[in-house]
């Protein structure tokens, strides 16, 4: 067993704010990872994919425009609460539909890393 305790907020190569996390770096972790991130008033993450992993994210305060699909022609709406499964390699942006408050969620994968890959001809 092993506590994770809130972190400093620190920036993630995807352009988003991490927090703290279960990760095979701070707990051990074989094949899960746990965080807690953070898109900025106004903001949206650079586009990328997770190469090796499904994601689970839930929304814990604010709502996002997550955009996805081959030229990111796809989107929904995440509100407060809700649940939103990403598959591997399926490329994404997050962006934060408010210009005063952030937007806060927990993603949970099944691998113990980041797994993030930015996609540059995605925009």
């Amino acid at each position: 067993m092993r506590v994770v305790r809130p972190a400093p907020d620190h920036e993630v190569p995807r352009g988003v704010i991490a927090g703290a996390e279960v990760s095979h770096e701070t707990a051990g972790a074989d094949n899960l990872f746990m965080g807690i991130f953070r898109v900025p008033p106004g903001a949206q993450s650079r586009p990328h994919y997770h190469a090796n992993c499904e994601s689970a994210c839930y929304m814990v305060s604010g709502s996002m425009e997550i955009r996805w699909g081959e030229r990111l022609e796809e989107s929904v709406r995440l509100d407060v609460g809700d649940l939103l499964y990403v598959p591997p390699h399926e490329t994404h942006v997050l962006r934060n539909l408010s210009d005063t408050e952030p937007a806060e969620y927990v993603v949970a994968r099944n691998s113990p890393t980041e797994d993030s890959v930015e996609v540059p001809w995605a925009q």
